[in-house]
């Protein structure tokens, strides 16, 4: 099954997150939207200064699901004017090679556009996964789930 595509309206909202834009275009609630049927990004976004956007990813970071999550936060930096992206990584439950090289382009590319990238949380599997790639120091996992 192919991925799905981001919704437009909420790409409206996570550029609102991050620039800064009027509270009461934030969601109240945390989003839920399905990148792919086998990996999901859960939304949280506040009124914090700098804007700030949280981003829970559960269940599989690979070849298959790392396209729509690029392709998901190539938008979300399209509409933004900067701010910090938090990606919670505890809930990845499978991680191969493309998917470690995903997280590590986010990490590089992102910043160029003004988007500070922190990563918390990471899985124990995607910690070994990036401990037989040799990307530990690189991806800057932070804190351990």
């Amino acid at each position: 099954m192919p991925p799905s595509q981001p919704d437009p309206q909420d790409d409206e909202t996570v550029g609102a997150a991050l620039t800064g834009g009027d509270e009461s275009t934030l969601p109240q609630e945390p989003h839920e939207a399905a990148s792919s049927s086998r990996l999901s990004v859960r939304r949280e976004s506040g009124g914090r200064l700098p804007p700030r956007l949280e981003l829970h990813l559960a269940g599989e970071l690979d070849a298959d699901t790392a396209h729509a999550l690029r392709e998901h936060l190539a938008v979300l930096a399209a509409h933004s004017a900067g701010g910090l992206l938090v990606l919670d990584l505890s809930g990845i439950t499978f991680c191969d090679y493309p998917g470690l090289y995903t997280l590590l382009s986010i990490h590089r590319t992102l910043p160029l556009a003004g988007i500070d990238v922190q990563f918390t949380r990471a899985s124990g599997v995607l910690r070994a996964t990036a401990e037989r790639a040799g990307l530990t120091t690189q991806l800057a996992l932070g804190d351990a789930s």
